[in-house]
């Protein structure tokens, strides 16, 4: 990899979205959340490290090391953020061929020009590969001419109206079908085989015009300012998206935090309604059992590998827009020299996308789901030079291509799971992604 140079000024404030959709013949990249202390909008590829090994997320916590050595800083100071890779990777080590051709199997990207807002403050960044004859001086000259014309390019420019949809249709995979999957599924827990897993099922969405993705995004952040929005997108013609209530770590200096997310039930259309669903919810004996299967799990993987581990004794409400959740928060301090993709690795795949005990879990979802995943329910976010970053579990996420899309839901199956409400409770995941879908209309 050739030496690169990281020029970072401060701007005006921009919505990230309006970066993306100005960006929208580059490659593009983005992290939101109102959770995160740091969001981006990258645009283009200065330079990405691959990986494709079982292993793929420890050994890109390897790579960051020697990748950050490679990178000067021409203007240096603690008001202004470190160089960022956004990154992640699929569910499963491989990938058939197919739809997710664009995506490899595990990779982080340092974007070609970045839009950062960082402690409510806001960054325009450009990175530059050094070419085999030029100087740090001579780069440190391009990297600053080249932020000041895209930064005028993007605050003068006058952006498209985006091409959205009126008119969607679906089509879902057969019910018959994936119910006849789960009770297979509930029929190896019965024999003891597994404790739990996790199975997803697709829906094919089609409108009449172009979804227009970072329009779906905006959406989403109204209506869910606390998920965590990301875009992936490595080949113009096919984008990766969502917004997610789940993340997988965050890491800032010693300290790290996790949760575990599991357990469901559909919002009330009225507060007293709202509540009593929420009361059930509590008490459902199905639900806290994969719950504590969540948290039980994340506790085993992480108590060794930690310095310090502290886990809420018993789980609280998270409620989004259309449905609401068992949350247990989780956190504690690292030992020293390690990153954010440490913990990725020693975490994915959590038993909430997953299953318990895993690899059984795993070779069951090969053998019955029916689809490929990809990077859904995957590991996406970032880290900085520093290994500090925040990486999130992709769900609640489609696959966009043109005016089509793929949309994924999934459910975690216990001893006592009830195929129609599996159903229910993955069709309500996917109808958060759609209906925002159908709403892009508001935005126009």
């Amino acid at each position: 990899m050739n030496h690169i140079v990281n020029y970072t000024i401060p701007c005006q404030p921009h919505p990230l979205t309006e970066f993306l959709r100005f960006g929208a013949d580059w490659e593009r990249f983005y992290f939101e959340s109102d959770q995160s202390p740091l969001a981006i909008a990258g645009l283009g590829i200065t330079a990405q490290i691959l990986r494709t090994d079982s292993n793929r997320f420890a050994s890109l916590s390897q790579d960051l090391r020697e990748f950050f050595q490679r990178v000067t800083l021409l203007n240096d100071s603690d008001d202004t953020p470190l160089p960022i890779l956004l990154g992640g990777g699929s569910f499963f080590a491989e990938m058939k061929p197919g739809e997710w051709d664009s995506f490899p199997q595990a990779a982080l990207v340092l974007p070609r020009y970045a839009l950062i807002r960082a402690n409510g403050r806001y960054y325009f960044s450009v990175n530059l590969a050094l070419t085999e004859t030029e100087t740090i001086a001579s780069a440190s000259q391009r990297a600053c001419n080249e932020a000041e014309a895209i930064l005028a390019r993007f605050e003068s420019a006058i952006l498209p109206t985006p091409s959205i949809p009126d008119e969607i249709t679906t089509n879902e995979t057969s019910r018959v079908i994936w119910q006849n999957t789960l009770r297979q599924s509930v029929e190896m827990i019965h024999q003891g085989q597994l404790k739990k897993v996790v199975m997803a099922r697709p829906v094919q969405v089609n409108g009449n015009r172009s979804i227009d993705v970072p329009s779906l995004l905006e959406s989403l952040g109204e209506s869910c300012p606390s998920c965590f929005r990301f875009l992936f997108e490595f080949s113009p013609t096919t984008t990766f998206a969502g917004a997610t209530p789940e993340r997988l770590v965050s890491v800032s200096g010693a300290k790290f935090t996790t949760a575990a997310i599991a357990g469901s039930i559909r919002r009330g259309d009225f507060p007293a309604e709202d509540d009593a669903l929420a009361r059930r919810l509590i008490e459902s004996q199905k639900d806290q059992s994969e719950h504590s299967f969540v948290k039980n799990e994340i506790r085993a993987r992480l108590e060794n590998l930690v310095a310090s581990l502290h886990i809420d004794l018993a789980p609280r409400l998270l409620r989004l827009p259309n449905i609401q959740h068992l949350w247990t928060h989780i956190e504690g301090r690292l030992h020293p020299n390690q990153s954010v993709l440490d913990l990725v690795a020693a975490l994915h795949p959590t038993p909430a996308v997953g299953g318990v005990p895993t690899e059984t879990a795993l070779q069951l979802i090969h053998q019955l789901e029916g689809f490929e995943r990809g990077w859904y329910a995957g590991p996406v976010g970032w880290v900085d030079a520093d290994g500090n970053g925040d990486f999130v579990v992709a769900i609640r996420s489609g696959l966009f291509r043109g005016n089509t899309a793929t949309l994924f839901g999934g459910a975690g199956i216990v001893a006592d799971s009830d195929p129609d409400e599996e159903w229910e409770e993955t069709g309500l995941k996917i109808r958060f992604l759609l209906n925002a879908t159908r709403s892009q209309t508001e935005l126009v």
